[in-house]
């Protein structure tokens, strides 16, 4: 990992170009970008994320997207079991899986969110 802070991970992720999510635009996407998305949503508070609800989540700018979500996260307002839930999704995974900077950047924020 990067050895970034969660807050620094979370204005990454608030900084992300928009341009991104383009690339996230698959009807069914790869498994690691499924879980990686899941698990960010599940933090949080989406409690049964699917595809269609990640994908109408990650352009929201009205406060409410995963964006601007993420930089209000507070880690105490995740259960324990919601955090193992998003562990479970994670631990699959190293960062050189990622192949895209977006899925990148929120798996560093997630992986650090669920140690939080």
């Amino acid at each position: 990992m990067s050895g970034k802070t969660l807050e620094e991970l979370a204005e990454a992720v608030a900084k992300l170009d928009r341009y991104y999510l383009m690339n996230l635009s698959f009807n069914k996407p790869p498994q690691f970008i499924l879980d990686v998305m899941t698990a960010a949503m599940l933090l949080i508070g989406e409690e049964n994320p699917t595809w269609a609800t990640i994908m109408r989540n990650l352009p929201r700018t009205d406060g409410k997207g995963l964006m601007e979500m993420v930089v209000e996260y507070d880690p105490s307002d995740v259960s324990d079991a919601t955090k193992a839930k998003a562990r479970d999704l994670l631990s699959k995974y190293t960062l050189e899986h990622m192949r895209f900077p977006f899925t990148a950047t929120v798996f560093e924020w997630a992986m650090s969110a669920v140690n939080a």
